[in-house]
C-alpha cells in the first residue's frame, strides 16, 4: 500500500489501535508447520476410524483456509514425535489425538490469518481509494484557481476523507482485534485439551504466532537488513512494515520502542553507518518500491526524540546493552561529512534529496536529517554564483539549471518536516534564507520553493498552529521589509511575475492572519502584533502591511485569493454595522469600529494592487495608458473572489438582473460598485492615483448596506437602480443636470432621515458615521505612494 496524503501512523494514533501490527501478529504464525507436525504425528501413531475421520476433517478445515506456501520449516517433524514419546511420555495410541489437536491449530489458525488479511485487504483498499481522492481535492485545493466558496468546500471534503479514514481503521481494528482472541480463546482450550489427554503443546508456542514478542529477533533483524541492503525485495518489505508502524507518540519521544522497531532500526543505522552516497543509492534503488527503506530509516536514526540500541560496526554483529539517542550523529558516515566544496558536491545532494524524497512524510518530525539538507540547501543559496545572479550577472536558466534545481529537489524533500522549515526562516539566517529563496529566478516559478510553506494554512487552526502562525509571520515580516525590492528586481520584474507559485504559497498562508497584519481586533494570539506600531495603524501609515499587500498582488491569482479575503471581511464587517443599525444597537455612534475596520482592509487592498500596478509600469510589463484597467481588473476579480465566498454562487448576478433577497449575498452584489468605483474610460488620464473616497461614495454605500439587511430607505426612485442606490455615472443618463453637489444632498437627507426615523431627533440620537468613514479610507488614498519610494 502506498499513501501520499494519508499518514499511517497518524491514523493508528487516531483510531485508537494499530490493525497491521494486530495482523502481524497473526500473520507470524505457521499453520502450514503445524499441519505438517500433525501429519508426522498422525503417521506415527495407532490410527482408529474414529481419530482418522477427526484429523480428515481437521485437515479439510486448513487446507480451505490456507492459501499459501511457506517453505520455512523450523521444527524437525520426526525429532519433535520422537521428543513427544520419550521425554513426555505420549503414548503411541495417544498420537492421533495430538495430531487431531494440531491440525485443528493449524486450521484455526489459518483461518485467522485467512480472515484478518481480507480485513487488510478491505481496509488498504479503501485507504488508497480515499488517498486517490485526497490527491485530486489537494490539486485542486493547491491550482489557486478556485472561488473561495470552493476552495472551503473542498476543505470540508478532505476533512470528510480524513475522518473516513480514521473511522475505517478503527473499524477494521476493531474486527482484527475480535478475530485474534476468538483465535487465543480456541487456541488456549484446544492447548489445554492436549495437555490433558496427552501431556504435550510443545512446538505449538513456537509455531502458532500467538506468545512470540518479537517476531524480528536481533539476529533476524541482522540477516533481514543485510538481505534488504543488498537488494532483497521481500526483506526490504518487512524492514519497511516495521519502519512504518512507528506511531506518532513514539516519533515524539512520549512512547519507547518495540523490541521489533529497536532491532530493525538499530542493524540500518549500523549496516549504513561506512556506506558511501552511491552504495547507498544503489540499495535504495535496487529495492524498488520499498526505496523508501533507506529514507525512512535515516528519519528515524536522526530524530533525537528516538532512544535505540547500539550495534558494533562489524559485520554480523547485534545489538547489545548500550543505547544511544538519535540524532544527525547517527546518520552514515558519508552523510555527516558531505564535502562543501563547490561545485563536486552538488550531484551528491541532488542523490541525497532524491533518496530522501521517496521516505514517508509521516516520519519526518524534526530530524536532524532534515535540519541538515535545509542547511545544505542555504549553504548552496549562499555560494558566490547564487548572490551573482540575484544581482541579474549571470544568466538565470543556466544558474537556476546547474544549482536551482538541486535546492529545489533539497527544498520538496525536506517540505514534509514542518518544525525544521518553521526553524529556519525563525532562525538568525532566516531573513538570508528567504531572501536568497524569494529572488532567485526558479524555472518551476517558485513551486518548490512553495512547498516549504503550503502547508502553513491547513494547519492554521489545528495542533500545528503556533507553528504555522510563527512560520507565517515571518515570511510576513520579510514581505513588509523587502517589498519594494520585490517589486523592481533586476531586469525589471516583480517576485509575483517570476516566482508566482511562491507568492500564492504565501498568500493562502498569510490569509488566516489579515487581522493581525491588519492591526484589527480578533487576530490569532499565537502570530502576534505585526511589525506596524500603533501609531502607524491609527495614521493609516503601515509601511509594512502596505508592502504586505503590495508584493502579493504581483501576481493576479495570489491577488485574488488574499485581497479577496480581506474584501470579505470588510463585507462582513459592513454587514455587522447594518446589523446594529438596524437592531438599534444603543451603543451606536458617529465612529464605528466594523466601519473603521472596513475602511482599513480596502485602503490596504486599494494601495495594494495600485501599487503592484506602478511597479507593473516601472517594470515596462504594462503601459501607462493600460494601468489604469489593469489596477481595476485586479481590483475586480479580487473582490468577485470576496463576493463568491459569500454568495456560495460560482459568478456574479449579471450585469443589469434583478436584486432578489436580502442579506450578505445581496450586501455582496449590491456593494459592487461601491468598492470597486466606476471602470476607467478611454479618456481616463495615464498618470493616476488611487482614487478618493467621497462623502456621497460613503453615504452610499451606507445607504446600500442597509438596503441589503432588507429594510427600506426613503430616496427618490430615479436614483435607484436594480434594487441599490446608482453611482453619480449610472444616474447621469437618467436624471438631467444631475450635479456632484445634488446627487451628495439626496443621499445625506436619505441617510438623515433613515438615523432619524430609526433613532428618533433626540439628543443623543448617533451621528452619521460617514464623515469618519470616508476619512479611514481616505487615510491610505493620500499616501498611495509605492511603498519604499
Amino acid at each position: 500500500m502506498q499513501l501520499r496524503y494519508i499518514s499511517v501512523a497518524h491514523l493508528v494514533a487516531a483510531a485508537g489501535g494499530d490493525p497491521w501490527a494486530i495482523n502481524a501478529t497473526l500473520q507470524r504464525g505457521r499453520p502450514a508447520q503445524i499441519s505438517a507436525l500433525a501429519r508426522t504425528f498422525h503417521d506415527a501413531g495407532e490410527l482408529t476410524s474414529e481419530a482418522e475421520s477427526a484429523f480428515s476433517e481437521a485437515r479439510r478445515r486448513f487446507e480451505a483456509a490456507w492459501n499459501r506456501e511457506n517453505g520455512d520449516h523450523p521444527i524437525n517433524d520426526a525429532a519433535e514425535v520422537q521428543r513427544a514419546t520419550g521425554s513426555l511420555g505420549v503414548q503411541a495410541a495417544q498420537l492421533p489425538q495430538v495430531a487431531v489437536a494440531l491440525e485443528r491449530v493449524a486450521a484455526i489458525l489459518a483461518e485467522a490469518q485467512r480472515a484478518a488479511a481480507g480485513q487488510i485487504r478491505v481496509l488498504e483498499g479503501q485507504l488508497e481509494a480515499a488517498d486517490r481522492e485526497l490527491g485530486e481535492a489537494h490539486t485542486l485545493l493547491h491550482s489557486h484557481h478556485l472561488p473561495m466558496s470552493h476552495e472551503m468546500a473542498l476543505e470540508d471534503i478532505i476533512g470528510d476523507l480524513e475522518h473516513r479514514a480514521i473511522d475505517q481503521t478503527a473499524a477494521a481494528f476493531r474486527q482484527i482485534e475480535h478475530i485474534r482472541e476468538m483465535y487465543s480463546d480456541l487456541l488456549h482450550r484446544l492447548k489445554t485439551q492436549m495437555r490433558m489427554q496427552s501431556g504435550y503443546d510443545g512446538a505449538v508456542p513456537a509455531l502458532d504466532g500467538s506468545e512470540a514478542e518479537s517476531p524480528e529477533s536481533p539476529e533476524q533483524a541482522e540477516g533481514d537488513v543485510h538481505a534488504a541492503l543488498a537488494g532483497d525485495h521481500s526483506a526490504a518489505s518487512r524492514v519497511n512494515a516495521v519502519l512504518n508502524s512507528f506511531t506518532a507518540e513514539q516519533l515524539a519521544g512520549k512512547q519507547p520502542l518495540t523490541l521489533e522497531q529497536a532491532a530493525v532500526l538499530s542493524q540500518l543505522q549500523a549496516q549504513q553507518h561506512g556506506m558511501s552516497i552511491n552504495e547507498l543509492w544503489t540499495a535504495a534503488q535496487g529495492v524498488g518500491d520499498q526505496r523508501e527503506m533507506i529514507a525512512n530509516s535515516w528519519q528515524l536514526m536522526s530524530n533525537p526524540a528516538l532512544v535505540f540500541p547500539r550495534t558494533n560496526l562489524k559485520p554480523g554483529a547485534v545489538q547489545g546493552t548500550e543505547v544511544v539517542r538519535g540524532g544527525e550523529a547517527q546518520l552514515p558516515e558519508y552523510l555527516q561529512a558531505l564535502n562543501w566544496a563547490w561545485p563536486t558536491y552538488l550531484n551528491q545532494l541532488d542523490l541525497l534529496a532524491n533518496i530522501v524524497k521517496a521516505g514517508n512524510p509521516a516520519l519526518q518530525t524534526n530530524t536532524d536529517l532534515d535540519r541538515r539538507m535545509i542547511r545544505h540547501a542555504a549553504a548552496v543559496m549562499n555560494l558566490q554564483p547564487w548572490q551573482l545572479d540575484l544581482g541579474g550577472a549571470d544568466d538565470h536558466r543556466e544558474m537556476d539549471r546547474i544549482m536551482g534545481s538541486v535546492v529545489a529537489d533539497l527544498f520538496r524533500a525536506v517540505s514534509p518536516d514542518h518544525p525544521v522549515v518553521h526553524d529556519m526562516v525563525a532562525g538568525s539566517q532566516g531573513k538570508v534564507f528567504l531572501d536568497n529563496m524569494s529572488r532567485h529566478f526558479w524555472s518551476d516559478g517558485g513551486k518548490s520553493a512553495a512547498s516549504l510553506f503550503d502547508w502553513v494554512e491547513g494547519a492554521a487552526r489545528g495542533t500545528e498552529a503556533k507553528l504555522a502562525a510563527e512560520t507565517a509571520r515571518c515570511y510576513g515580516l520579510y514581505l513588509g521589509e523587502h517589498g519594494a525590492d520585490l517589486l523592481r528586481l533586476p531586469g525589471g520584474h516583480s517576485m509575483g511575475e517570476v516566482n508566482p507559485h511562491l507568492i500564492r504559497s504565501m498568500a493562502h498562508g498569510l490569509a488566516p492572519y489579515l487581522s493581525n497584519i491588519a492591526g484589527l481586533p480578533g487576530g490569532s494570539p499565537d502570530f502576534g502584533d505585526f511589525h506596524d506600531s500603533p501609531n502607524e495603524v491609527e495614521s493609516g501609515k503601515m509601511p509594512f502591511a502596505k508592502r504586505v499587500f503590495s508584493v502579493l498582488s504581483t501576481d493576479k491569482v495570489a491577488s485574488d485569493y488574499f485581497n479577496g479575503a480581506a474584501d470579505r471581511q470588510a463585507l462582513l464587517a459592513e454587514a455587522a454595522y447594518a446589523r446594529e443599525f438596524t437592531s438599534h444597537a444603543a451603543d451606536l455612534n458617529s465612529y464605528n469600529e466594523n466601519l473603521h475596520n472596513a475602511m482599513t482592509l480596502r485602503g490596504l487592498v486599494n494601495f495594494g494592487i495600485d501599487s503592484a500596478t506602478r511597479a507593473e509600469v516601472d517594470n515596462h510589463a504594462v503601459s501607462q495608458e493600460a494601468a489604469q484597467q489593469a489596477a481595476y481588473d485586479h481590483r475586480k476579480t479580487a473582490y468577485e473572489a470576496a463576493a463568491r465566498a459569500i454568495t456560495g454562487a460560482v459568478g456574479l448576478v449579471p450585469e443589469g438582473g434583478p436584486i432578489i433577497g436580502t442579506g450578505l449575498g445581496v450586501l455582496a452584489i449590491v456593494a459592487e460598485k461601491d468598492f470597486l468605483g466606476e471602470a476607467p474610460t478611454a479618456s481616463a488620464p495615464s498618470d493616476y492615483s488611487m482614487p478618493y473616497m467621497s462623502i456621497g461614495s460613503a453615504d452610499r454605500e451606507l445607504l446600500n448596506a442597509v438596503i441589503a439587511s432588507g429594510q427600506p430607505v426613503a430616496i427618490e426612485p430615479s436614483f435607484m437602480v436594480d434594487g441599490r442606490i446608482g453611482t453619480p455615472d449610472e444616474l447621469a443618463g437618467r436624471i438631467a443636470n444631475l450635479t456632484s453637489a445634488h446627487y451628495d444632498h439626496v443621499l445625506n437627507e436619505a441617510l438623515t432621515d433613515l438615523f432619524a426615523q430609526s433613532f428618533g431627533d433626540a439628543h443623543g440620537r448617533p451621528f452619521i458615521p460617514d464623515q469618519d468613514m470616508m476619512n479611514r479610507y481616505n487615510q491610505f488614498a493620500k499616501d498611495s505612494s509605492p511603498p519604499g519610494r
